[in-house]
């Protein structure tokens, strides 16, 4: 029996398939909420009374300048954290924990990619007006572009990229 062998492996990057990219940001909003804001969870508890009715939560925080400012501070430092979580596992690896597990990375249209890319990237995570626009008009340009690309990367010129190959078989001709 003759064994055939055809050439290498041949890989190709393109962009990566759009359910791929979803679930690695649902794992990373996995990882972000036990390691970011699970620890911010009993502050905003503490601040507001227990057993209290919608409205009276609403007069309450309404009325509380002091719960305005922590939750102001917290959601700013939970937002740098955040953001610091996607710069710099992008920027080290080129993938997030998510993206890592989907086999997907992140690719600069020039050769390097440079940190204010990284942070382009990232803006849609600023709880400040009016980056908080970005919240749904970031993810809607994935489907309204040719290359599933976010309003984002195209401001920061990257984008999410899988590698493809086609495998040659060894055939046994007989």
């Amino acid at each position: 029996m003759k064994r055939l062998n055809l050439p290498q492996e041949r890989t190709f990057t393109g962009p990566a398939l759009i359910w791929k990219r979803v679930a690695a940001f649902f794992i990373d909003i996995l990882v972000l909420n036990l390691t970011v804001l699970f620890p911010f969870r009993k502050f905003f508890q503490n601040l507001i009374p227990k057993g209290s009715s919608f409205s009276e939560t609403y007069n309450y925080l309404r009325s509380s300048t002091n719960f305005t400012t922590y939750a102001t501070v917290i959601s700013f430092v939970m937002s740098i954290l955040i953001i610091m979580y996607f710069f710099m596992l992008e920027k080290r690896m080129g993938q997030t924990i998510g993206k890592m597990l989907m086999k997907i990375y992140v690719v600069s249209d020039n050769e390097v990619t440079k940190p204010w890319q990284f942070l382009v990237r990232d803006l849609a995570f600023l709880p400040i007006f009016p980056f908080v626009l970005l919240w749904a008009a970031d993810p809607l340009f994935m489907f309204f572009t040719k290359s599933n690309q976010r309003l984002t990367e195209i401001l920061s010129k990257t984008k999410v990229v899988e590698l493809y190959s086609l495998e040659p078989k060894a055939y046994n001709i007989i």
